[in-house]
């Protein structure tokens, strides 16, 4: 049976109708269940949150990377302020010292190189795959809660295209009461029964609309983007024996199923982890190398005038004591002139030659050599905290590979029970097709004889509601297969129509 035969039309029709339009109007816009699917992809907020997870395990992967084979680098500087006053080192005292500004430098390289770093790109790649399997699995989920919620959708609307039929079948039964009546061969009761029976269609016609517009509403919802009410589902899909297998289907869910290709990846990374606690028996290394430099300026260079001239002082005392010797001796004096600081050049001399030595802040910096060093590290004893690590990792790595065979276990099952259901609704829609041509039958049969008069309006009546309860279990079995058939191909991971 192809359902595509009738759908087009009926669920424009109610539509039309839920959206309270004259057939004249403009056509409300189609939607497929591929559009669907492909906006639920793009736009669902909670697919994009799941997506999210993914940029950071690939950042943390490229981290990883970069930590083994790239070497960190720091660099800083600091400045700072010594006010002047009298220097002391416990009793001892160096005089006074002028106000200093300071500056300096640090250009540094650290690189370390251990086990546990060398796996953590291999952690790290194994923490991405996983995640990754995960997002597909999460992804497949949604997939499939939007193809559901469509087949709901187009079932509501067949219903609503059913009550509409049922309204036009009772308004002709009340015509035909109504005429009976006139032409004196049908009795009030008759027409009240049949007034009555199109009042109640017309309430579940109305009932059926806003099913139809609700569950579209909540397919905009499922799909992350809202969509209006009146909608029009335009895929269609056709009734088809089942004719796999248990162990075909299986074998599909097992190498398609993304939830237990999440799964497999978790053991994966788990048993990545175990690899990893076992690197801390290894030794580590860590170089190091850096370059430093300094400045100290003073702020006031007055102490150190007074500083520098004193010392030149005391070398004129010096060379004139120097001098008194030689003279006594019948040696040759030497020239004292140039540590006289009574002399204005001298005395400018020395104090140019303390402004030159004082370095320029705050970038007048002084180098100081090349630093390195090589450190190497082999753990010995931490307290058993290794072996714990190492434990704690092959118990999440056995509780890991449980959970997968559970899951395979469970997904077997799912599949198997799913085709059952599967088979059972196609079954099911089938018969309900034969009771339709039935009731349809029952329903011509009491239309004929309630207009020779061989039969009342009762039989009429119950006639079109055994017709309407077997079109909407009819509609029910249908829309059962195809949901069960979207179940199926979530669990496959694929399609099979």
């Amino acid at each position: 049976m192809l359902i595509h035969r009738r759908h087009t039309g009926v669920l424009a029709l109610a539509a039309l109708a839920a959206a309270g339009t004259p057939l004249a109007a403009q056509q409300p816009a189609g939607l497929t269940i591929e559009q669907a699917v492909a906006t639920a992809r793009e736009v669902n907020p909670d697919l994009l949150a799941q997506r999210n997870d993914q940029r950071e395990t690939r950042a943390a992967l490229r981290a990883a990377r970069a930590d083994l084979l790239l070497p960190s680098a720091n660099a800083q500087a600091d400045f700072g302020y010594t006010g002047s006053g009298v220097q002391r080192f416990g009793a001892e005292v160096f005089g006074v010292r002028p106000q200093y500004y300071s500056s300096g430098y640090y250009l540094g390289l650290q690189y370390d190189f251990s086990g546990s770093k060398l796996m953590q790109p291999r952690i790290a790649r194994a923490q991405e795959n996983a995640t990754a399997r995960r997002v597909e699995g999460y992804e497949a989920s949604m997939v499939s809660t939007v193809a559901q919620q469509y087949i709901t959708a187009l079932q509501a609307g067949e219903q609503a295209a059913q009550a509409e039929r049922e309204v036009a079948r009772t308004v002709e039964h009340e015509r035909l009461a109504k005429a009976r009546l006139e032409v004196g061969v049908g009795t009030p009761l008759d027409l009240r029964r049949a007034e009555v029976q199109r009042g109640q269609a017309e309430v579940t016609l109305l009932q059926q609309r806003n099913v139809y517009a609700t569950e579209v509403l909540r397919l905009g919802q499922a799909m992350g983007r809202s969509i209006p009410a009146d909608t029009r589902l335009t895929s269609t899909f056709t009734l088809f024996e089942p004719r796999w297998t248990a162990e075909a289907l299986v074998e599909m869910a097992q190498a398609n199923n993304p939830n237990l290709a999440s799964a497999r990846a978790n053991m994966s990374a788990a048993r990545t982890g175990i690899r990893a606690a076992r690197t801390q028996y290894l030794p580590s290394v860590s170089f190091s190398a850096g370059w430093r430099g300094s400045v100290y300026s003073a702020g006031n260079l007055n102490p150190l005038y007074d500083n520098a001239l004193a010392n030149v002082e005391g070398r004129f005392a010096g060379c004139m004591q120097g001098n008194q010797i030689a003279a006594l001796l019948g040696q040759s004096p030497q020239s004292c002139s140039r540590f006289d600081v009574n002399n204005p050049a001298v005395a400018d001399s020395v104090r140019s030659v303390v402004r030159e030595a004082n370095p320029s802040f705050p970038f007048g910096y002084e180098r100081q050599p090349l630093s390195a060093g090589v450190t190497f590290s082999l753990p010995i004893f931490n307290g058993l905290q290794r072996e714990r690590r190492i434990e704690e990792a092959r118990v999440g790595a056995q509780d890991a590979e449980l959970q997968l065979r559970a899951q395979e276990l469970r997904l077997r099952t799912d599949v198997e029970t799913a085709l059952l259901s599967l088979r059972t609704a196609y079954s099911a829609a089938q018969l309900q097709e034969r009771v339709v041509e039935r009731a349809r039958e029952e329903l011509r049969l009491a239309q004929e004889r309630y207009r020779l008069g061989a039969a009342s309006s009762v039989e009429v009546t119950d006639a079109l509601t055994s017709l309407r309860e077997s079109e909407r279990a009819r509609i029910d079995a249908v829309y059962n297969f195809h949901k069960s058939l979207a179940a199926l191909e979530a669990l496959v991971g694929r399609s099979l129509r």
